[in-house]
């Protein structure tokens, strides 16, 4: 509405007071300028600096004045205005250039919004050239020639073109927000069952097809309820989250740690056999058991972990039901223990060893 409003003073100026027709269209411009940069740098989680932003314009606002009422000089006033645009343009490319590590795909989002960058900031360094350069310089914008008519029509389309572009930066934002909130278990950070079944699909194809081997881990968190009962739901919370912590930190980037409901947790570790898995689960027990220990006022915490390795004729379901047995065992057995479950020979096979042996 700023830029609306700045467009819509500019194209009457002949017709209004020389105080509307300059300062406050050139002011009114600026502002949904610094508008943008505000906009942005939220986007980006960035402070918006609204005083800062603000004083600028007021700046810009006093320097169009002096070189209006004291000083009549149309260059100058274009080269303040020029200035402040290019600088806004530049503070805008920056922020993106700086949040590329949060960049999603699609990568033409940014890409447009960096182009309308130069392409403004081009615009605005070629006017002050041209205004340098002019042997005989405009007094006026709005004074009838092919540079004034470009110009106000690359200002016209400038600003909302940028605001189009925080427009869908701000849309792929929602949509990476809502992807991993979806993928994603909100108190731990694990990914989601839903996820986890998409995940171990894919890997289980991709094992299959390089002939690696692919572990499955279920993970379960000790006497879950006694925490709960007896130091509290935050303590419960507490004691998941670091489960998931302490996975991820061990894990190497191939690897999945998910969280299926409650107490209970999978892993899932392409290219990985049973012993090195079982010792995956080890130090994870390890690992959890250190933190549960760090305080006096802490659960100790230990964990029941089943695993089991894809075979070719798995499914996930099947290779999931697998860990399960392994768990259970784990629990009976008396918990705080990694049992190991193989998948066995079919029988026709243990018959042919049999006779051979």
């Amino acid at each position: 509405m700023l830029g609306i409003g700045g467009n819509v003073l500019y194209a009457f100026g002949r017709e209004l007071p020389p105080l509307l027709a300059y300062e406050a269209a050139n002011v009114v411009y600026a502002a949904a300028s610094a508008a943008l940069v505000a906009g942005y740098r939220i986007l980006w989680g960035k402070p918006p600096r609204v005083a800062q932003l603000t004083s600028l314009v007021l700046l810009l606002g006093l320097l169009v004045a002096l070189f209006h009422y004291r000083f009549d000089s149309f260059v100058a006033r274009s080269a303040i205005v020029s200035t402040f645009q290019i600088a806004a343009c530049m503070e805008i490319a920056m922020l993106m250039l700086a949040s590329r590590p949060g960049w999603h795909r699609p990568f033409y989002v940014y890409f447009f919004v960096l182009a309308m960058c130069i392409l403004v900031a081009l615009g605005h360094g070629g006017r002050m050239a041209w205004l340098a350069l002019a042997s005989v310089p405009p007094g006026s914008l709005l004074q009838p020639s092919a540079w004034s008519i470009s110009f106000l029509t690359a200002v016209a389309l400038a600003l909302p073109a940028l605001m189009v572009g925080a427009l869908l930066v701000a849309h792929r934002q929602i949509l990476v927000r809502a992807e991993h909130a979806a993928n994603h278990d909100y108190l731990t950070g694990a990914a989601s069952r839903r996820a986890f079944f998409e995940i171990a699909a894919r890997e289980k194809a991709r094992a299959d097809r390089n002939r690696q081997p692919l572990a499955l881990l279920l993970v379960d968190l000790d006497n879950f309820k006694a925490i709960n009962d007896s130091w509290g739901h935050e303590a419960g919370d507490a004691a998941l989250q670091r489960v998931a912590l302490a996975a991820r930190g061990m894990l190497r980037a191939v690897d999945c740690v998910a969280r299926l409901g409650g107490d209970e947790f999978v892993l899932l570790l392409p290219e990985t056999g049973l012993h090195g898995a079982a010792a995956v689960g080890a130090r994870l027990q390890h690992a959890v058991r250190g933190a549960g220990n760090a305080g006096d006022a802490a659960p100790v915490l230990t964990l029941s972990i089943g695993v089991t390795l894809f075979s070719p004729e798995d499914d996930v379901k099947s290779a999931m039901a697998r860990a399960d047995e392994a768990l259970y065992a784990a629990k009976k057995a008396g918990r705080d223990r990694v049992l190991v479950k193989a998948q066995e020979p079919p029988l026709a096979l243990v018959r042919r060893g049999t006779r051979t042996g």
